[in-house]
């Protein structure tokens, strides 16, 4: 044993990574899969010194779980060209074992650092989170979202928690420096062939945020959209974390701001929908620029956007969203429309009419079926309106007009609409 292990609580974050790696050589070669990853963690904490302090063995856990995600992840870290080649089944299982635990580590309360050691381990291990983030290939950015979570439960909520923010921001921009020098002079065989350009931006970004510099935030997030390869993913998670905080003013604010960025391609809308509406119960005089918004995601956020024009009775305004984008009301379950039936019926009207048109047109049977269930629901809206008489002049004239179609009048008798 060597001379380090009688003062354990003294021992570096190094050298407690150096004796884990050592330690997991002895399953270098098991196939990286859940089975892996769980004997990899008791190895790993079968080392972790028995003194420590609780801040010290929350560290050293994280630490392990590094290690270990690193162990999963570099044998696949072979590239052709910049691409990395995808994981296999249970290769991709173990990482996301890991991911999980590391991400519940991080959302674990940290004790007060009290001693100058957990101050000097709380530094060492960020260095080594940094390196791995910045490290990992196009297509994970797995530990962007720890980084995000470190500095979100573990770095802001410290009492000097501004003064290290403020260092870290220091350190992102003598990366950047560094790696612009490294690209005008390149290395051969430079180990920052596949630096993550995209986690150190919004790295920046989330520093800033953190230090409600969101300006300054908001221009890295926009240089990372910039990029080919951006997904909106993987962007901290402003919006949340401002709700929580109840920063009303802010969220608003990020919310208009991130507009813009979410529409380039496909990303999950229901969260940011969530925001819009927490915002605005507390801040209702925001609702037009809500409303501003989420037209600026259509067609993206078509969906979203009926959802919530739906929720906030602005029936006319939902109708004319449906006749404009050529909706058809079949493809809405009755539930769905009982919003409008309820508040506005009237204005479903044109909405039916237009689809059973629309549906004729195609002059073949499938297209007279899809024309009768329409006109069995408008049936019933009239109904629904007290418009029995105005109903019944309309069918009489659509068989009327149509009566040389005999699959057309085949399909209204089936469906008791005309005798």
């Amino acid at each position: 044993m060597n001379s380090n292990a009688s003062q354990p609580a003294e021992l570096s974050v190094a050298v407690w990574q150096q004796q884990i790696r050592e330690a997991l050589i002895t399953i270098e070669t098991s196939i990286r899969n859940v089975a892996y990853t769980e004997q990899a963690l008791e190895i790993a904490l079968q080392l972790q010194p028995a003194a420590l302090s609780a801040a010290s063995r929350q560290f050293y856990q994280l630490l392990a779980e590094l290690t270990i995600y690193s162990k999963v992840m570099l044998p696949m870290h072979k590239t052709t060209g910049t691409s990395p080649l995808s994981l296999g089944y249970h290769t991709r299982l173990a990482a996301g074992e890991v991911q999980g635990r590391i991400d519940q580590l991080l959302s674990k309360p940290l004790p007060t650092l009290t001693m100058d050691i957990e101050r000097k381990q709380w530094t060492e291990l960020l260095a080594v989170l940094r390196g791995d983030m910045l490290a990992e290939v196009r297509d994970t950015y797995t530990l962007l979202n720890s980084y995000y979570l470190f500095w979100r439960y573990w770095g802001c909520l410290l009492p000097d928690g501004t003064q290290r923010l403020e260092r870290e921001q220091r350190i992102l921009d003598e990366i950047v420096a560094e790696a612009a020098e490294r690209d005008k002079q390149p290395l051969p065989g430079s180990s920052h062939a596949r630096f993550a350009h995209h986690s150190l931006l919004l790295a920046q970004s989330y520093i800033h945020f953190s230090l409600a510099q969101d300006e300054q935030s908001l221009h890295y997030i926009q240089e990372a959209a910039a990029r080919h390869d951006f997904y909106p993913e993987r962007l901290p998670d402003v919006t949340s974390e401002l709700a929580a905080n109840e920063q009303w003013t802010r969220l608003v604010w990020w919310l208009a701001a991130l507009a813009p960025i979410l529409r380039r391609q496909y990303s999950e809308l229901q969260s940011y929908a969530d925001h819009w509406d927490a915002a605005v119960r507390q801040l209702p005089e925001e609702e037009p620029q809500m409303w501003s918004a989420l037209e600026s995601l259509l067609p993206l956020g078509g969906r979203m956007y009926e959802e919530k024009l739906l929720a906030y009775g602005k029936y006319e305004r939902w109708m004319d969203y449906q006749l404009s984008s050529g909706r058809d009301p079949a493809n809405y379950k009755v539930t769905e429309l009982k919003p409008v039936e309820t508040g506005a019926p009237q204005l479903l009207l044109p909405f039916y009419h237009q689809a059973v048109e629309r549906h004729m047109s195609h002059k073949n049977r499938d297209g007279y079926k899809a024309a009768v269930k329409l006109l069995k629901r408008l049936a019933k809206l009239y109904a629904r309106l007290k418009q029995d008489e105005r109903w019944q002049q309309y069918i009489e004239q659509f068989a009327a007009r149509n009566s040389r179609l005999r699959a057309l009048q085949e399909e209204l008798r089936k469906g008791k609409l005309i005798p």
